[in-house]
């Protein structure tokens, strides 16, 4: 499914269209994107990319977004709903073009998109799996309040060697401690509200 929109402070998360083809395509044939082991890995023909963008738009629990800062598009999200549970969500991942990185974007994504499944889906926890090595998603995902929780050995190859993968966590309880008072922007579900 393509997801609405999502706001945050700089930048906004929306529905991908055909036009943000060419710039997916050449996020995923770079090399530093693709080390991050999120989203589509591999670097494809636009045709692909055509074909891939429609089979997210048939999937039920899987939803894209697109990521703007104001006109100019950065990168995109992505999320599976009901991962091991109808309230647990698995990032699918994030990628942020490399011209866009560094200046606080990606987090301001990150919490946007949060703010989004905590306080309007009210998942109780969101999962991710990552590479050990990348580590501005862990910083990103560290500042946010998630939590290591198990550690797969030997899971990626490349460049001629193993990397680990760190499966992180992060619950809804964290979020409201430390995100509700400054982020919230829907008032709280009932217990009994959850997905």
């Amino acid at each position: 499914m393509l997801g609405g929109v999502i706001r945050g402070k700089n930048v906004t998360l929306r529905i991908p269209t055909e036009d943000d083809l060419p710039a997916i395509g050449g996020w995923m044939a770079d090399p530093g994107i693709r080390r991050g082991g999120w989203l589509w890995h591999e670097p494809a023909m636009l045709a692909t990319w055509k074909e891939r963008l429609a089979e997210i738009a048939k999937e039920r629990r899987q939803v894209l977004w697109a990521i703007d800062e104001g006109e100019r598009r950065i990168g995109l999200a992505g999320v599976r709903l009901g991962w091991e549970g109808n309230d647990v969500v698995a990032l699918a991942g994030m990628v942020v073009d490399p011209a866009a990185q560094g200046h606080g974007l990606g987090t301001d994504a990150a919490l946007a998109l949060h703010r989004y499944l905590f306080d309007y889906l009210n998942v109780r926890v969101t999962e991710a799996a990552l590479p050990a090595d990348n580590e501005r998603a862990r910083r990103i995902l560290a500042r946010l309040g998630y939590d290591g929780y198990a550690r797969g050995t030997t899971v990626y190859f490349r460049d001629g060697a193993y990397v680990d993968q760190l499966r992180l966590r992060f619950d809804r309880e964290v979020w409201n401690e430390r995100w509700a008072a400054s982020e919230r922007e829907y008032a709280p579900h009932p217990p009994e509200a959850a997905l």
